[in-house]
């Protein structure tokens, strides 16, 4: 058993503010109402911000609304708006916002009812939408794809499933390089998590169709033991309880790491780290029922107390039409279906066509549509982690499936 070795990471949020013609806070607020002025909540340093900065002038020249953009630190965005609408004020008039908030803010938001979802990317209507109402047009969609050394792995020994995997992670494994990672902290743990779950059969995540807590099922032991498994093995590295997204990056990057299950983005990334002739993706691999992944998209939401709701809904329009322009950010994700059909025809874009084929696949899940996401996450990550450090995995998800009772939803 390796050792659990504990990281503590320090973050550090700051908030920016951008406004698009306006010259100051005061003229921000004397212009909210009048219908000439929206104001947009933004991550900050995200490609929505970078988005809502490029197109804010054309929608100023389109409709005559000029866009005052608040830009705020993802750890920000959630408290901000949750103190807002408490408060039952219109601060924003349209917000982004991580679909994991969505259950949470879902009275607070004007549901979009004559929306053409015939282009969303598979999963993005079903994670959007709440008790049958659409809550926002999808921004983005990111998920796990299998990024890999193209120049040691032949295309022919790509692996499909989790025994191909294991065994190429087992051949990869030299003393200066690791056959893959094993994301054991924080929520990319969890997600890592549920991924499995997803490939191993799971109907419904965390709560089956009838709103049952359901990870005890098999599929989700079958998940955490092929987590604990490779977390154990010689071919992944000693300090999986610290390594999640950017730190397995950062190893593949390095050389150290032949093969990783990380998010789409990560891709062209590694490809401007070392070159397209070194770096290769394919879809998720796939268990006992298939390829299956869960999501991670952002939507953007029209707020139900503003006072220039109707400008708000065509803004909301207009940066859906434009959504192919976030294919020329640095993550290059996006949330139609012809964007990345369109994307995957240029070299460098080879993620999109995986992602496709990963969100297409019947296992493809979103996390449960639920206000109390944030405390059952907490949950699951204390499962991976006791797991992964040597906790009894059945006994650990009995335990779990108790809490997550308690909470409900």
């Amino acid at each position: 058993m390796k050792k659990r070795i504990l990281s503590i990471m320090l973050a550090a949020a700051m908030v920016g503010m951008l406004v698009v013609g306006c010259g100051s806070k005061e003229g921000t607020k004397k212009a909210k109402g009048d219908g000439n002025s929206i104001t947009v909540l933004v991550e900050s340093g995200s490609p929505a911000e970078a988005l809502a900065k490029d197109t804010a002038e054309a929608f100023v020249e389109e409709t005559g609304c000029k866009v005052v953009i608040d830009a705020v630190a993802y750890t920000g965005m959630y408290d901000k708006l949750s103190t807002e609408i408490k408060a039952k004020q219109a601060a924003h008039d349209v917000a982004g916002m991580d679909v994991v908030w969505l259950a949470a803010f879902a009275d607070a938001i004007e549901p979009i009812n004559d929306a053409d979802t015939s282009d969303f990317l598979p999963t993005l209507q079903d994670s959007g939408t709440i008790d049958g109402k659409l809550l926002g047009y999808p921004m983005w969609v990111n998920t796990k794809i299998l990024i890999y050394r193209k120049d040691l792995i032949p295309e022919d020994k790509v692996p499909k499933t989790w025994d191909e995997y294991q065994t190429l992670a087992k051949e990869l494994n030299t003393n200066d390089m690791s056959g893959t990672t094993v994301f054991g902290s924080g929520s990319d743990a969890v997600c890592s998590f549920l991924d499995f779950a997803c490939q191993a059969g799971a109907e419904g995540l965390v709560f089956d169709k009838d709103g049952n807590v359901n990870i005890t099922d098999q599929p989700y032991v079958d998940a955490l033991n092929f987590m604990v498994e490779n977390a154990d093995a010689d071919y992944t590295p000693a300090d999986s309880l610290s390594t999640a997204a950017t730190e397995s990056q950062e190893l593949f990057t390095n050389g150290k790491v032949a093969m990783q299950l990380n998010w789409s983005h990560q891709y062209p990334a590694a490809v401007e780290a070392l070159g397209a002739d070194k770096v290769g993706c394919a879809p998720m691999i796939g268990g006992s029922a298939g390829i299956g992944a869960t999501t991670g998209p952002w939507y953007e939401c029209v707020m139900k107390n503003s006072e220039n709701k109707e400008m708000a809904k065509k803004y909301v329009e207009f940066m859906y039409d434009h959504n192919a322009d976030y294919m020329d950010l640095t993550l290059k994700i996006a949330g139609r279906t012809s964007v990345y059909e369109e994307a995957g025809k240029v070299a460098g874009n080879e993620h999109t066509t995986a992602v496709l084929e990963t969100l297409g696949s019947e296992q493809s899940q979103a996390r449960p549509m639920v206000a109390t996401w944030s405390q059952i996450e907490e949950v699951l990550t204390n499962v991976v982690e006791s797991s992964i450090g040597g906790a009894d995995v059945k006994k650990t998800l009995e335990t779990a499936k108790t809490e997550i009772e308690a909470i409900g939803k």
